[in-house]
């Protein structure tokens, strides 16, 4: 498996994948665009050996203006029939690279209240529970806000 940066071609596959994963409440083309096109942000996706698009992740950066330089996971997914081999992890892996790449000093996501898989991966990446979203996925549910200190994470890994 490797991690390469959102092409064009693999749009179709992307979307496929965000429609498995989040039912009609995920990006639409624009956004994946957005991702793939403006500087401040990144999308990567995770291919098998067969060629095949199995995941994706995208980031955002703020310049950082008036405080720290910020990023975040904007949105990671992994195709159902593809998870638990660590695809999840290598996209994590590569979403956090390009935030430091980018001179980030902290990361930050959203992610559902009852989803204990991700939060779990997130918590394993340094993430810690920043505050409970309440409705933040309409009425289907609460989100919380994670966040990560790229500085700690950078001092503790190298």
């Amino acid at each position: 498996m490797i991690v390469r940066r959102l092409r064009i071609p693999d749009l179709p596959s992307v979307l496929r994948i965000e429609r498995a994963c989040f039912r009609g409440e995920g990006y639409g083309v624009t956004s994946f665009l957005a991702h793939l096109f403006r500087d401040r942000k990144g999308a990567f996706v995770a291919e098998d050996d067969g060629a095949l698009v199995v995941g994706y992740a995208l980031v955002r950066l703020s310049l950082g203006w008036l405080g720290p330089r910020r990023g975040g996971i904007t949105s990671i997914a992994v195709a159902p029939v593809h998870r638990r081999r660590g695809i999840g992890t290598r996209l994590m892996e590569r979403a956090i690279q390009h935030l430091r790449e980018r001179h980030a000093e902290e990361a930050d996501l959203e992610v559902r209240a009852t989803n204990g898989a991700a939060q779990s991966l997130y918590e394993s990446f340094g993430f810690r529970r920043a505050g409970l979203l309440p409705h933040y996925y309409g009425q289907n549910g609460d989100g919380l806000r994670m966040v990560l200190d790229l500085r700690a994470a950078r001092r503790t890994s190298g």
